[in-house]
């Protein structure tokens, strides 16, 4: 399944670049300063109850219902998940150094929870949120990755994979009912994160991130919502505002 996630990524690399304050970096003598952050998906360009642009699926899904949709409020756009079921990963390929820009941040927040959901299983494999960062791919094409997710049962902090080949390594973040409906910022040090779950230094390019809200273990309901993922330089880290404080529910 790790080999279909990767050939769905041979989509375009589209992203946009941003600073705090302004677009234009320019600095006297013609110099250039680095962004201040890297906006890797704000779901801007895309039109309102439809699918996000230039996001891809597995071809075994694609008579599957993909049921992601791109919504609003307050005038920030966010992509609204759930999944009776099915399953459907959403891929986006692009590439950032990650050497440079190792602080990754995104908005989400969790509706609904999967029952009984335990990610170490296969039977209880169902997260409400899960994010893919994809850094590369071994000898054998198995894909270096690591899940962010928002987990029924586990507790925050929990590193673990389900046995297998090609399992992914997912962190916990988040966990349980409590913050149900509300719009949470996260952030991970994708550096830090790299060494220790994956035991070996990043790459200089990303290959992608995916985003995956799913109920067919369980078999039972999942929802949640995900907006405005951006990486940023570690000098940046303690001066990240809440930006995901205006969303509202």
């Amino acid at each position: 399944m790790r080999r279909l996630i990767l050939a769905c990524l041979a989509g375009c690399c589209i992203f946009s670049i941003y600073t705090a304050s302004a677009q234009d970096t320019s600095l006297a003598g013609g110099e250039h300063k680095a962004p201040l952050y890297i906006v890797l998906e704000d779901f801007a360009s895309t039109p309102l109850d439809s699918l996000p642009r230039n996001w891809h699926w597995r071809s075994k899904d694609n008579d599957k219902p993909k049921l992601y949709t791109v919504s609003e409020t307050n005038g920030r756009r966010y992509l609204a998940a759930q999944d009776t079921g099915h399953s459907v990963v959403l891929m986006k390929r692009f590439h950032w150094d990650p050497r440079q820009y190792p602080i990754m941040t995104w908005c989400w927040r969790a509706d609904a929870l999967p029952p009984g959901g335990d990610e170490r299983y296969t039977e209880t494999n169902d997260s409400a949120a899960g994010v893919h960062v994809i850094f590369s791919r071994s000898l054998l094409g198995i894909p270096r990755q690591i899940k962010y997710v928002w987990s029924t049962t586990l507790a925050p902090g929990t590193v673990s994979r389900r046995k297998g080949i090609a399992r992914p390594w997912f962190v916990v973040l988040q966990s349980g009912p409590e913050k149900l409906g509300q719009w949470l910022q996260e952030w991970v040090d994708l550096e830090r994160d790299h060494e220790r779950v994956l035991s070996s230094k990043l790459p200089k390019k990303t290959i992608g991130i995916a985003l995956l809200t799913d109920a067919n273990s369980t078999q039972g309901y999942a929802a949640a919502a995900y907006a405005d993922f951006r990486v940023w330089p570690r000098a940046a880290l303690a001066h990240i505002p809440n930006y995901c404080a205006e969303l509202v529910p």
